[in-house]
């Protein structure tokens, strides 16, 4: 069964997707856990460079992604544009926090040394609409 994108407002069919198979999704989750094997050894500063990169896509983007957000989704196009800013801010925010985030925090314990340890676990999937 195909997949539509419609606008809400007008009822047309933007466009159609073809559902994926199951061949098809089993490989695309076998490509994230590969991206994710390599991407965890990556450094904070390299993740912050990929974050800041997608900050600027969004920001120089911003005006197409409220369109499409106000075509898909019928969002107002003022608020789609803040949207698009905001998901840029948070990708800066997390390109100069993230390091500071995810350190190890030191518990005092009567243990020789305790501490809290983040460490990256695996694929996150999210389903927006």
């Amino acid at each position: 069964m195909p997949i539509s994108s419609i606008n809400p407002a007008t009822g047309e069919v933007l466009k159609t997707f073809a559902a994926l198979n199951e061949r098809e999704i089993e490989e695309k989750l076998n490509r994230a856990a590969e991206t994710f094997r390599q991407h965890r050894r990556t450094t904070f500063a390299q993740r912050a460079r990929i974050m800041l990169k997608a900050a600027e896509i969004l920001e120089s983007e911003k005006q197409n992604f409220a369109r499409l957000m106000t075509l898909e989704m019928g969002k107002p196009i003022n608020a789609a544009m803040q949207e698009a800013e905001k998901c840029a801010w948070v990708c800066r925010y997390y390109a100069e926090n993230a390091e500071r985030h995810l350190t190890d925090e030191h518990v005092a314990t009567n243990a020789t040394r305790s501490f809290v340890c983040f460490q990256p676990l695996g694929n996150v999937l999210a389903v927006m609409p």
